[in-house]
């Protein structure tokens, strides 16, 4: 069965650990300090932050840009997930969420990335609107066009629905 939850496990996993980096910040844990409940006191009142998260799949909001001129897309096929080759976007993240434009015409390229055998299919939420042949070799690649419609809601492979799929996100032009 496909997932049609649109959260992603990476999404899931950073509101866990938002969740837990404010109740740090808080002070909610016991322990904390020099291990007698008093704060350290070598510790700097310097701010951390950390570098933004590059495997964020999940576009700015005020950046359109960044999709309104992609008409190719290009991914990995691994049992683990796919694995997103083109555009920058989503280089290098495992079933990234896209931006697609309905009433455009995409170039979906695929390549079966471990051997086992893989799909590349766009879905509505319960159903294939369009779907590549089944790669069955590794190294083995097909492309699929498709004009997206307003049905579109996932991909997915076939095979491996629990794991390989990611979310699509619907624009208008």
């Amino acid at each position: 069965m496909p997932r049609t939850d649109p959260r992603s496990r990476r999404s899931t996993l950073r509101l866990v650990g938002a969740t837990a980096g404010v109740a740090l910040a808080a002070g909610c844990t016991e322990g904390t300090g020099d291990g007698e409940g008093e704060p350290d006191q070598n510790e700097s009142d310097e701010t951390v932050t950390d570098e933004a998260d590059t495997d964020d799949p999940d576009p700015p909001e005020d950046d359109e840009d960044e999709w309104a001129d992609v008409s190719t897309l290009e991914f990995e096929a691994d049992a683990d997930g796919w694995i997103g080759l083109e555009p920058e976007a989503i280089e290098d993240v495992e079933n990234p969420d896209i931006v697609l434009y309905e009433g455009r015409e995409y170039e979906f390229r695929v390549t079966n990335g471990d051997g086992d055998v893989h799909n590349f299919a766009l879905w509505d939420g319960s159903e294939p609107v369009a779907a590549s042949v089944f790669l069955e070799s590794e190294g083995e690649s097909t492309t699929i066009d498709v004009e997206v419609t307003a049905e579109v809601q996932q991909y997915l492979c076939e095979t491996h629905p629990e794991v390989m799929a990611g979310a699509v996100e619907l624009r208008a032009e």
